[in-house]
C-alpha cells in the first residue's frame, strides 16, 4: 500500500516571506477551492532572506509560496491542481528580489483521515456548509484507500494539511533533499 505525506515548509526555516498586502477575506488559499476574486500580480512578499541567504522552494502556510522549480517538478510527476499567481520575494535586508516564487493554491480536498488511529481534538461543526467537520490533528493516520491515487490535494477535515503520495515525495526527494526544497515531509 503507498504511503501519504504531509508537505509542509521547512519547520526550522529561519525566515517565513509575509505578504505585504492585504488580501480581500474572500481570498482564501487553504480551502481546496478555485480563487477567482481577482488578486494584485504580483503578490509581493518580504522577508529577512538576503543574496548571502536564499529563499527556499517552498514557505507559508496561510498562502503556500512555491519556487518555480518546485511547481515545475510537481506538475512533470503529474500534479494538475495547483492555481498559481506570480509572486516576488523581496529582502528587507539588502534589497534583493526573487521573482521566480508563485503563491500557489492547491486545488480539492479529500476526506481520509483514519480516526480511529489519530489523535485529533475536534474544533467546531460546519452545519452552514457541507464541509465536515473541522479539528486539528496532533498525530493524523491517513486511510490511502481513500486518496483515490491522488498525488497531491488538502486534508477535507482539516483543509489547511496538504498531503502528497508517495511517489510525488520520491520523486521531490531524487532532485533535491528536503533541506534544500525547504520543505518538511512527515508520513501520515
Amino acid at each position: 500500500m503507498a504511503k501519504i505525506y504531509e508537505l509542509q515548509p521547512d519547520i526550522f526555516s529561519n525566515y517565513v516571506p509575509s505578504v505585504v498586502e492585504k488580501l480581500n477575506e474572500s481570498i482564501y488559499f487553504r480551502g481546496g477551492n478555485i480563487i477567482i476574486e481577482p488578486i494584485p500580480l504580483p503578490l509581493i512578499f518580504t522577508s529577512r532572506h538576503s543574496s548571502k541567504e536564499l529563499p527556499s522552494g517552498f514557505h507559508g502556510r496561510c498562502i503556500p509560496l512555491m519556487s518555480d522549480e518546485l511547481i515545475e517538478s510537481l506538475k512533470k510527476i503529474g500534479v494538475s491542481n495547483l492555481q498559481c499567481f506570480p509572486a516576488e520575494i523581496r529582502s528587507s535586508v539588502d534589497r534583493s528580489i526573487w521573482t521566480n516564487y508563485q503563491a500557489v493554491n492547491v486545488i480539492g480536498k479529500i476526506s481520509c483521515a483514519d480516526f480511529t488511529s489519530s489523535k485529533f481534538t475536534h474544533i467546531m461543526d460546519r452545519p452552514e456548509s457541507d464541509d465536515l467537520p473541522l479539528v486539528a490533528f496532533e498525530n493524523l493516520k491517513v486511510n490511502p484507500n481513500c486518496t483515490r491515487d491522488a498525488l497531491l490535494f488538502r486534508l477535507a477535515e482539516s483543509p489547511g494539511v496538504i498531503l502528497i503520495a508517495e511517489k510525488v515525495a520520491n520523486y521531490l526527494l531524487s532532485i533535491h533533499s528536503e533541506q534544500d526544497w525547504g520543505i518538511t515531509l512527515d508520513e501520515r
